[in-house]
């Protein structure tokens, strides 16, 4: 649904030359509207210098560092989930907002992902509907799960449920941890999933039974593709960013959201708090459902 995208270099804010250089590329689209989702004055600086006809943003708490200076709108959110609150971004608009916030993304999975994605599961020996997504990475510390309750998580969901498991990863660090899960779990019932591009990754999610992992993108992508969610929460409100849509699981046992060291290098002792046995009981419930 992205017609095209526009790359911005790092720390262009400091260097003149790149600010006119992006003030030129963007006024040449000639944007009628620019909105702004994030609320943070780098990204509202961006909007500006789109020289769009209107622009759109939140106002004050929900955008900082006085960014809402910027904007011809502001909007005031009264949800909690990000995807609602930015679906409101459109009532200036006159846009209208699904009832009771319940947004579709409508994603439709091209021809070569449905091939490649089918292929995949087929040298796994899976089929569709049939396996659960296992996603142990995250981009903070303070959000990764012990790989040790992975393992024992995926072999006792091949021995109660006879349910197979697809380990996904994406950097060589995430391989190594996959790929120990694998090994350690026990059972031929659990998979390393191959290299994935994103679009091929929307399909093995959207193939899946479950997913099951931490708050990053696969969660959230999941959720788009229409696959249910097991979310582990610790450092981050499942309320605000939860997997979308009332039919997914969070699960957080101890609440870090106000730790002020919970992106770089932090303890993941929330995350710790979180039980094989809470995991394995959701599974249980979404598997009977």
């Amino acid at each position: 649904m992205i017609d095209s995208v526009i790359r911005i270099k790092k720390g262009f804010l400091k260097r003149p030359s790149e600010l006119l250089s992006l003030r030129k590329e963007l006024k040449m689209a000639d944007f009628d509207v620019a909105i702004d989702p994030q609320g943070l004055l780098k990204r509202a600086m961006l909007v500006w210098l789109s020289g769009a006809k209107r622009r759109i943003g939140f106002a004050s708490p929900q955008s900082r560092e006085q960014s809402w200076w910027l904007y011809h709108d502001r909007v005031l959110s009264c949800s909690d989930h990000l995807v609602d609150r930015h679906l409101e971004l459109l009532k200036p608009l006159s846009i209208p907002i699904p009832a009771n916030h319940l947004a579709s993304f409508n994603w439709t999975e091209p021809p070569e992902v449905s091939v490649e994605s089918d292929e995949v599961i087929r040298k796994l020996g899976l089929k569709p509907k049939g396996f659960l997504c296992v996603n142990p990475s995250a981009g903070w510390p303070s959000k990764v799960w012990p790989r040790e309750r992975y393992a024992e998580v995926v072999q006792r969901a091949a021995l109660l449920y006879q349910v197979p498991s697809v380990v996904i990863w994406g950097s060589p660090a995430e391989k190594a941890d996959a790929e120990w899960i694998v090994t350690n779990s026990k059972t031929s019932l659990v998979h390393l999933a191959p290299p994935t591009k994103l679009m091929l990754l929307s399909g093995l999610l959207r193939r899946a039974k479950l997913y099951v992992g931490s708050d990053t993108g696969p969660m959230h992508l999941s959720a788009a593709v229409g696959t249910r969610c097991i979310g582990l929460f610790g450092p981050t409100d499942p309320r605000i960013v939860g997997a979308y849509g009332a039919h997914n699981i969070s699960i957080q046992n101890q609440d870090a959201t106000q730790d002020k060291n919970r992106r770089s290098n932090a303890d993941n002792y929330a995350m710790r708090a979180i039980q094989v046995e809470d995991v394995l009981r959701s599974i249980s419930s979404a598997m009977q459902e």
